[in-house]
């Protein structure tokens, strides 16, 4: 069985870890640990020590990348990370958001904005990571849903722009990409990961609080594309629509 390395277990970790469990031999951290194969490690501290580079034959980082930290912090962050991983040649997954894409345009790929248009913090810790480790893969997901995330949870019928479309993508799709990246050894990639169907919030809130299936009068907002993910990987998502995460 392949080892692998999941930094980061929180939300999204703690599942990735119960799903890919079942055929690989898994290290996750934390910073502080709460199994016997968990690490405890704080990477917004000063790290002195590096994993064996030939411990693991995967690494997927799952911290965050930081809405509320500045970017000398997030620098920091990650530049401990860095030390941990070492000189790591085998497969790095980054996840990463999809709110690096500027709040415009139609339909967005993982071409369609320059470097310079992207977010500033998001954009540099990627870049950080690709220099680093050129087989980096990078994983930008929409908003991350499922189990007991749903956007009933955060919003009401009663706020406004509920005619905004959600990209979002529920958390088995996520681990089911990574598994897949992992098994077809994929590298050196950029993938927006985002359920295939954009109904506006409006749709969501009505099915999830009302059992309604309603169309919205009208539609606004950026759509991301996840159609490079979907052919290169012949992937089918488990849950195409966000209707029906709950």
């Amino acid at each position: 069985m392949k080892k692998g390395l999941i930094i980061g277990k929180g939300w999204l970790g703690n599942r990735l870890e119960a799903i890919l469990d079942q055929k690989y031999v898994l290290t996750t951290t934390k910073r502080n640990a709460d199994q016997p194969n968990c690490i405890s490690i704080d990477f917004d501290q000063i790290i002195d020590k590096s994993i064996s580079t030939t411990a693991y034959e995967f690494i997927v980082i799952t911290i965050p990348l930081g809405k509320r930290q500045s970017i000398e912090e997030l620098d920091f962050r990650f530049t401990q990370l860095i030390q941990f991983i070492g000189e790591f040649n085998k497969q790095i997954l980054l996840i990463s958001s999809t709110g690096i894409y500027p709040d415009e345009g139609d339909v967005i790929n993982e071409t369609t904005f320059s470097d310079c248009e992207l977010n500033q913090s998001y954009q540099l810790i990627e870049n950080k990571l690709k220099i680093t480790y050129p087989q980096l893969v990078i994983l930008r997901l929409g908003g991350l849903m499922g189990d007991n995330r749903y956007l009933s949870n955060y919003i009401k019928l009663d706020k406004p722009n509920l005619d905004v479309v959600a990209n979002h993508i529920h958390y088995q799709d996520v681990c089911t990409i990574i598994d897949t990246i992992i098994e077809q050894n994929f590298k050196g990639k950029i993938y927006n990961a985002v359920a295939p169907e954009n109904p506006t919030k409006e749709e969501i809130l009505e099915y999830q609080i009302n059992q309604n299936l309603i169309k919205s009068t009208s539609k606004k907002g950026k759509i991301i594309s996840s159609d490079k993910l979907i052919n290169e990987l012949n992937y089918q998502f488990i849950f195409p629509n966000p209707i029906y995460f709950k």
